[in-house]
């Protein structure tokens, strides 16, 4: 059955993911998209190596065929070792048909949008512990993900399902600096989506110091590692530069207060 729709959908579909139902049950089909251009990644390639950060060189994605193999194997790689991430129904050479993660009594939201929603401090506080402990999770399985951002992660009722995984950033990357990098787009992501409430970036800084004293201790200490160095771009007026400038600025005065806190005994 999933074999025959993903085949007889795929080539009708315009968007590279799209929702679908089958006999009332909510899938999603991702075909392969356009190849990305390798020289897109040029200007973080040449700031990591600026700045000395390894774990900030980026892991291009390729696009096409090869993307979706990637994704195929990454997933099955991650079920295998005990990760919660999507359920591939079938799969070609050209999409995957993959289980929601949520049902219809209570579907599932990705954890940027779960913060959005929230008001108070005790249900930040909860969504924050969710997305570190997960985190963690990962990393203590000796594992890694492709793209930490808060919108890759969703919330069901049983917990959280780590999605998106067209790179494979262990083909770049040694595992340790793999999981920093994880841990700069969890940051990364949170400052630049929520830098304009302020109840939401009061909260940030104590559930991630939280969560990264709680990490490996060898990742704790190459994330710390990298923290100074990007204190370097504290001296680039990015808040002259947009809401997009604003936003890095605000990511950038965290990290220094994350570095200051991180390395009190």
């Amino acid at each position: 059955m999933y074999d025959t729709f993903l085949f007889d959908t795929l080539h009708r579909q315009q968007a590279s993911m799209e929702p679908h139902i089958i006999n009332g049950q909510k899938v999603w089909l991702k075909k392969a998209a356009k190849r990305n251009s390798r020289f897109a990644y040029l200007p973080l390639t040449l700031l990591a190596r600026w700045l000395g950060i390894d774990a900030l060189k980026p892991v291009p994605n390729l696009g096409g065929e090869h993307s979706i193999a990637k994704e195929a194997a990454r997933i099955k790689a991650l079920s295998e070792a005990g990760i919660a991430v999507p359920l591939i129904l079938a799969e070609t050479s050209e999409g995957l048909l993959l289980a929601d993660a949520g049902n219809q009594d209570q579907p599932s939201e990705t954890l940027l949008h779960k913060l959005l929603s929230v008001h108070s401090a005790e249900e930040i506080d909860h969504f924050l512990l969710m997305g570190t402990q997960a985190l963690n999770d990962v990393h203590a399985r000796q594992c890694y993900l492709s793209e930490a951002f808060a919108r890759n992660i969703l919330v069901n009722k049983e917990g959280v399902v780590f999605i998106d995984f067209e790179t494979d950033p262990g083909e770049v990357h040694e595992l340790t600096n793999c999981m920093v990098r994880d841990w700069h787009c969890f940051i990364f992501s949170l400052y630049g989506k929520l830098s304009k409430r302020q109840l939401h970036r009061e909260r940030l800084a104590p559930a991630l110091l939280n969560g990264l004293r709680q990490a490996q201790p060898a990742v704790r200490e190459r994330f710390l590692s990298t923290l100074p160095r990007l204190k370097r771009l504290k001296r680039f007026p990015f808040q002259l530069f947009g809401s997009d400038g604003k936003k890095i600025a605000i990511t950038l005065q965290a990290l220094s207060v994350l570095d200051n806190q991180l390395r009190k005994k």
